[in-house]
This record gives C-alpha cells, sequence and structure tokens, in this order.
C-alpha cells in the first residue's frame, strides 16, 4: 500500500489531477479564527465569529498571541524574567478558557480549539490568515503617540490579510425602531469589488437577509480649461448601470436573495457609514497587498472600519469566486 502511494505521488500526471481536489477539500475544512486580547475587548468579536462558525459548520479557532517579557541584565544582553513569563502564560491559558466556555455557550455545536502562539499580535494574526476561511478581530481605539495616529492592530491586518477579515465593534443595545437587517456592500466599479460582492451575496444567504449594494458618485471634474463635464443625469445612469453590471451574475447565483442597489450623489464614507446603521455586515473590497497601507485600502475603507455602527468585512480581492451556500442561518 506504501509503494502504491508513493508512486502515485511520483506521478506528476496524477498529482495535477487531485491538487484541485485536495486544495479545495482544504478551503472547506478551512477554520474562523478569532484574535482575543487580555483587555477583554474582543467579546463581542468572539460572539460574532461563534455564530459564524455554527452558520458556516466551520472549526472556530481562538488565537491569542503574546510577547516574551525581557528584562535588562547587563549593558550588552537580555535575559527572560522567568516569573514574569510564568504569569503570563498562566494568565493567557485563564483567558483562552473563559474564551472557550462563552463558545460553548453561544454556538454549543461548534467545534473549537484555542491555542497561545508567540510573537507579536500583528505578525501571528497574519501568520493565521494564510490558513484561515475568515478571520474575526475586535475593534480597539486609535493610540496617539507624538500627535500623530497610530494604525490600530485591526487595520493593519485587515489590509494585508490572506483571507477575509471581520472588524467586530463592541455592541451597542438596538433601537426599538430599528429596521429589519441586511447586508450592505460597496460598489466602486474596481475588480477587487467583485470579491466584496459575492462575499456579501454569501453572508446574505446563510442569514436569510437581503443585500444592499451601494455605490456613492459625484458630478464629473472639467476635463479640460473650458469646464466640459458630462450631464449629471447621464453621469447618474452610468452609475445604475455600472452598479447592476456588477451584482447581475450573482443575482443569478442567489436568485433567492432579494437586492436592493442604492445610487447616491455623496461621498462614499457618508453612504456607507449611513448604511451600516440597520446592517447585520458590511462589506467593502481591497486591493491586496502590493504596496503601502493607502495603496492597500485607502481611506473611505480605513474611514467606514472606524466609524461604522456594526460589523466590517475587509474582503481582499480572489477570495469571491465560491459556489452559493448550501444552507441558511438565522441572524442574532
Amino acid at each position: 500500500m506504501h509503494e502504491l502511494e508513493s508512486a502515485l505521488l511520483a506521478d506528476e500526471a496524477f498529482t495535477r489531477a487531485v491538487l484541485p481536489a485536495v486544495t479545495r477539500l482544504q478551503r472547506l475544512s478551512a477554520p474562523v479564527v478569532v484574535g482575543v486580547g487580555a483587555d477583554g475587548s474582543g467579546a463581542s468579536a468572539l460572539d460574532w465569529a461563534a455564530a459564524e462558525a455554527a452558520g458556516q459548520r466551520r472549526p472556530l479557532r481562538i488565537v491569542h498571541a503574546y510577547h516574551l517579557p525581557m528584562a535588562v541584565v547587563d549593558p550588552f544582553g537580555v535575559a527572560l524574567t522567568a516569573d514574569c513569563l510564568s504569569a503570563q502564560q498562566a494568565a493567557a491559558a485563564q483567558l483562552l478558557d473563559v474564551a472557550l466556555a462563552r463558545v460553548r455557550s453561544v454556538a454549543p455545536g461548534v467545534r473549537a480549539s484555542a491555542s497561545v502562539v508567540r510573537g507579536s499580535p500583528h505578525r501571528v494574526l497574519l501568520r493565521e490568515s494564510r490558513g484561515a476561511h475568515l478571520l474575526v478581530l475586535g475593534a480597539r481605539r486609535r493610540a496617539r503617540r507624538h500627535g500623530l495616529v497610530q494604525a490600530p492592530l485591526h487595520l493593519r491586518v485587515a489590509t494585508s490579510a490572506c483571507c477575509p477579515v471581520t472588524v467586530v465593534h463592541p455592541s451597542r443595545d438596538a433601537g426599538a425602531d430599528r429596521l429589519p437587517p441586511r447586508v450592505v456592500v460597496g460598489i466602486d466599479g474596481l475588480e477587487h469589488s467583485d470579491a466584496a460582492i459575492g462575499f456579501a451575496f454569501r453572508a446574505a444567504a446563510r442569514r436569510g437577509i437581503p443585500v444592499t449594494a451601494v455605490h456613492a458618485w459625484t458630478a464629473d471634474c472639467p476635463a479640460d480649461l473650458e469646464a466640459v463635464t458630462a450631464p449629471l443625469v447621464t453621469t447618474e445612469s452610468g452609475a445604475h448601470a455600472l452598479v447592476d453590471g456588477a451584482v447581475a451574475r450573482w443575482r443569478e447565483l442567489y436568485p433567492d436573495v432579494p437586492v436592493t442597489t442604492e445610487v447616491v450623489r455623496r461621498d462614499p464614507v457618508s453612504a456607507l457609514v449611513t448604511g451600516s446603521a440597520d446592517a447585520a455586515l458590511v462589506v467593502v473590497g481591497s486591493r491586496g497587498s502590493r504596496g503601502g497601507l493607502a495603496t492597500l485600502f485607502g481611506s473611505v475603507g480605513r474611514a467606514v472600519i472606524d466609524v461604522a455602527a456594526g460589523p466590517v468585512a475587509v474582503v481582499p480581492r480572489g477570495t469571491g469566486s465560491s459556489p452559493p451556500a448550501a444552507h441558511r442561518w438565522a441572524s442574532g
């Protein structure tokens, strides 16, 4: 049996034939990963990730990253502080025990595991994103240093992760007049929008709620010194055509998902933030990881993550081509 297995693996034609199936199976079993910190700010993110793992019938992996404490022992070297290290490890283990207990309470059917990983949270979470189906993070306040705003962890990870990232803000009390939930997706007409649209439709299908595709437009800028611009009605008509074309194939793939479009003359940030007030999820696209922070994501996405009322999913280009979901779940 071992010889047969070795012979098959040595056959390049066989390997090429089975590799797509193996890759697909790996993707189907990829976990939902949620990062938890010691400050307790990730409770809402943990609950959201547990519910999402249950809805997608995927395992849940809880990760806590920590730095090794160091103590200076001479002018040229450093040494570990054993007592501090032991206390930190014990606190991390207790943190994960509490997290696992919370998951069992929120989603008792989910296969959950937890790991303490040594390293900076940023690097650890980026490594985790390579094998994750979805990465879920809690939002943190921006830290100011020397008058400058430092990008928070959830933003730095969201702009460079290998998988979609959902940023979950602390829970807010729902108003009595809250509208039925929906999934809101921003459309800008660029290539990376398609992955975000697919993600939004799958999320809506699982929850049994509609999708709202939002596109913000502004009047054309003058193309020359004579200030010649297209009429507003032409620009608006083009905006409607752009949105209809962007959602067309996803309407066909998900015929049971109600779709509405909102083409508004305003800036994209206020359009999406306004839509987030009654959204179960806001979805925005990301270009990938080929440049700096501004190139990766843009000011619109960063502002939406910071200000949106509910969870925001950042979807990298190329991660939105999965087939329709086979089951649905009710959003809590």
